[in-house]
């Protein structure tokens, strides 16, 4: 490397860096990022329950989320996290339940249907086959095998693949130096570190990633059967109504589709209903309104980027953030 490269390269920030923001304390705020799926499910529940909320985008690709503030509201590291009040609630499934079982009636409409009723085991079933689905190695393994002759959209075009990749390794350095910086939460990092050291071996190898395809396919005619049985008796899965497993379902595909499996798995006739199905949860407005703005959210996060980062940080920085976000279940 030049000595002028030298003096550009970015200077990764401490921990220390990161210091505890401030929050208002009027509203409940949900400390996400744009483009982890777990954290879109949860403000897709927050936008179709039309909950008043503070968003706090995580700075998850420079290490924001191994800062001690943000490991005292949760200890492995991980978004979404919910904070209403003295409660703090990680995990996307812990925080819907929460917020179901607090906002409900009058605008707040239920997602969840009648318990013990049909429509409530199907949605669970669903659920539960969904949380199953490693949907961090289906997106690095989508970078690495381009034997698959994928049609990627934006933004997981181009020269922010390569970024991805490349940066790999960064997200797990960053994981390493928090693990060497604790003397708390060691247990809880060290648990999540193995599991993503263990996902960049499965996406790696082209076997096990068929495998990983091989389940998604299995699950997606599952949900094809199911929409066939029911159609045009109902729109969505559980009933007339848009419900969670919906919302996991739909951000599912969404996901495959900015990856460009859609011809691999459900396109040209090979699966018409969950075609059909996909169409019509993109025309949400909660969907929409989930969208990020790649340029807003950056901005807001370069605000908080420590001074001695920036000089090097511009190039590959939307790649760093998109990979980070995968890293996170």
């Amino acid at each position: 490397m030049s000595d002028q490269a030298k003096e550009i390269e970015a200077i990764p920030p401490t921990i220390q860096d990161f210091k505890a923001p401030d929050l208002p304390d009027n509203k409940p705020v949900l400390f996400f990022h744009p483009y982890n799926f777990h954290a879109q499910k949860v403000l897709m529940v927050f936008y179709e329950k039309k909950i008043d909320f503070f968003p706090y985008v995580v700075d998850l690709c420079n290490g924001e989320q191994y800062s001690n503030w943000f490991l005292n509201l949760n200890p492995k590291g991980d978004v979404p996290v919910l904070q209403d009040g003295a409660f703090v609630i990680p995990n996307s499934t812990h925080i819907v339940s929460y917020v179901e079982s607090k906002f409900r009636g009058g605008i707040h409409r239920s997602l969840k249907p009648p318990h013990n009723s049909k429509d409530f085991d199907q949605m669970l079933i669903l659920e539960q086959a969904i949380s199953r689905l490693p949907v961090g190695t289906l997106s690095l393994g989508s970078f690495i095998h381009d034997d698959l002759k994928l049609v990627p959209k934006a933004p997981f075009i181009g020269p922010v693949r390569q970024s991805c990749l490349k940066n790999n390794g960064k997200v797990l350095d960053l994981l390493r130096r928090s693990l060497d910086e604790q003397s708390t939460n060691k247990a809880a990092l060290q648990h999540k570190l193995d599991i993503q050291v263990r996902r960049h071996e499965l996406a790696s190898s082209r076997e096990d990633f068929q495998k990983v395809l091989d389940a998604v396919r299995h699950f997606l005619l599952y949900v094809e059967q199911e929409l066939s049985a029911q159609a045009p008796r109902s729109e969505w899965l559980a009933g007339d109504e848009l419900t969670v497993g919906d919302i996991s379902l739909g951000l599912l595909l969404h996901r495959l589709y900015q990856l460009g499996f859609e011809n691999h798995f459900w396109a040209f006739g090979k699966l018409p209903q969950v075609e059909a199905y996909f169409l019509r949860f993109r025309q949400r407005e909660s969907f929409h309104r989930l969208q990020p703005s790649n340029f807003a959210i950056l901005r807001e996060m370069w605000t908080r980027t420590p001074g001695n980062y920036k000089l090097g940080a511009g190039a590959g920085f939307l790649g760093m953030a998109m990979f980070a976000a995968f890293a996170h279940k």
